[in-house]
């Protein structure tokens, strides 16, 4: 399905207007919202029931919808959307775990496929969340990461930077960086007592 514009945002919140939008009650059957969340002004995620009315079947999944929004648009086109079920396998997966929780348990059929493949991107997302390294950790990425300046690494130590901010010193080159949204990335935080592994040993190691 493709975006959908609207001239009609009312100001109510961009999260209440799509939960509005996202109910709907006909003679086939009847769509509610039970939680959602705007995530980042970009993603709106939601654990939608399903009823049929022939059936009485009752289905909860989650929903993923990309959001745009512009309130300067010169046409008034300030907001748009991209709905997606979680059965098509949408590459966002930020979801609340509260909405996760609230969500049927899938199968082990093939349709199901997807969606269990969203569902364990979202768990390892809020896992790296919360193993967001601290000052002094020595952290490598599954991937080498590459920046403006021509240099790449995987092995990085955590560093404060002010009284709040982290930055990642390059064990490679020495450099220090930020590297933004690290929780989106796939990492391990070295344990204290295993043998320092060489940047250059790892590089090799992501390239075989």
């Amino acid at each position: 399905m493709g975006w959908t514009f609207t001239t009609a945002y009312d100001g109510s919140g961009v999260r209440n207007y799509l939960d509005r939008q996202f109910i709907c009650d006909n003679e086939d059957g009847k769509w509610e919202i039970l939680k959602s969340a705007l995530v980042r002004m970009r993603t709106y995620y939601a654990a939608c029931r399903w009823t049929r009315k022939k059936t009485g079947e009752v289905r909860i999944f989650a929903m993923v919808v990309l959001v745009k929004y512009n309130p300067r648009d010169r046409e008034g086109l300030t907001l748009g959307w991209k709905e997606m079920s979680e059965d098509m396998g949408p590459c966002e997966a930020e979801c609340p775990l509260s909405i996760m929780e609230l969500l049927d348990p899938l199968g082990d059929d093939e349709k199901d496929a997807y969606a269990r493949e969203w569902r364990k991107n979202v768990r390892a997302h809020h896992a790296r969340r919360k193993a967001k390294p601290k000052p002094g950790d020595v952290v490598l990425f599954k991937n080498p990461l590459s920046f403006t300046d021509g240099s790449s690494g995987r092995r990085f130590r955590c560093e404060r930077l002010g009284h709040r901010r982290r930055a990642y010193r390059n064990l490679k080159t020495g450099g220090l960086c930020r590297i933004s949204r690290i929780e989106a990335l796939e990492f391990e935080i070295e344990k204290p007592n295993s043998p320092a592994k060489p940047d250059d040993a790892a590089e090799k190691e992501a390239s075989s």
